[in-house]
């Protein structure tokens, strides 16, 4: 009977010897998702209906911040939002820019955001 025990422990011990083996080997590295801080990463996902709220989101997030930094810096705006502009109607005038602007798609997104807000809704002359 202690022969026929040795070689099932023996194997059992193998098999535990190689789970622990899988368990601590290294994974491979996994790639870093692509950041939507770039114009064609942020084109792309915001082509995807999945998206379309934090492309709404990030629409109004832009938007804010930059009027809050012309408050701050006690500068005219560049670009004049209608009040009746409607967040999907800026990002669809963002992404049709991006589509009409692909030279601009390796810039911050940020950058081509603020160029399609200023081509979109250009402030008029106060007279």
């Amino acid at each position: 009977m202690t022969k026929a025990i040795l070689p099932a422990l023996a194997l059992a011990a193998a098999f535990a010897a190689g789970s622990a083996a899988a368990q601590t080997a290294p994974a491979p590295a996994a790639r870093p998702a692509p950041s939507i801080d770039q114009a064609d990463v942020f084109y792309a996902a915001c082509q995807q209906p999945e998206n379309r709220d934090a492309c709404l989101l990030y629409m109004a997030g832009y938007a804010n911040g930059a009027l809050v930094q012309a408050l701050l810096d006690r500068q005219q705006p560049r670009y004049c939002l209608p009040p009746n502009a409607t967040r999907p109607q800026q990002l669809g005038a963002v992404l049709a820019y991006m589509k009409g602007h692909l030279e601009n798609m390796l810039e911050p997104t940020g950058a081509v955001v603020y160029k399609a807000l200023i081509a979109a809704y250009p402030c008029q002359a106060k007279r």
